[in-house]
């Protein structure tokens, strides 16, 4: 297996399908009204970043080492078991939490209360693709660097 593309093309569709998640849900729970949006009530635009993150951060990790341990355990290579599976998917998780929490405070304790329709939507894409590559890279990285270590 050719581990930098088979990275490469995890990172490439963890991307994509967390760009269009991110966007799903925005216009699931913002709607498709161009206006500005609050950070705080009524809109909450800024705690929005917690469950955006807490979703993209497992999927994003979980999906992929499960695919390719799958992948790895059918040509003989170890795949670090479900141990290494729920430690890795909770890093990223606690790691994409602490990120939503930080956007969340400076979007609440920012000099701004709202903010542009158009603008938030492509902030929060941009969030969603980046925390998903993200994500997938950490857990591919780690589950690569677990199979080239001596048994």
């Amino acid at each position: 297996m050719n581990i930098a593309a088979r990275l490469r093309r995890e990172q490439r569709t963890s991307g994509v399908i967390n760009l269009v998640l991110s966007a799903a849900f925005f216009l699931g729970v913002f709607g498709l009204e161009n206006r500005p949006l609050r950070f705080a009530a009524p809109d909450n635009l800024a705690l929005d970043f917690l469950p955006q993150a807490a979703a993209i951060a497992l999927m994003s990790s979980l999906v992929p080492l499960l695919v390719v341990s799958g992948s790895l355990r059918r040509s003989g290579g170890r795949t670090g078991g479900g141990a290494f599976i729920v430690r890795t998917v909770l890093s990223v998780v606690l790691a994409g939490l602490a990120s939503a929490a930080l956007l969340a405070a400076l979007c609440l304790f920012g000099p701004w209360r709202e903010i542009g329709w158009l603008v938030a939507l492509g902030m929060k894409l941009v969030y969603g693709t980046a925390l998903g590559v993200a994500g997938t890279t950490f857990a591919l990285t780690r589950l690569f660097a677990q199979g080239s270590e001596p048994a």
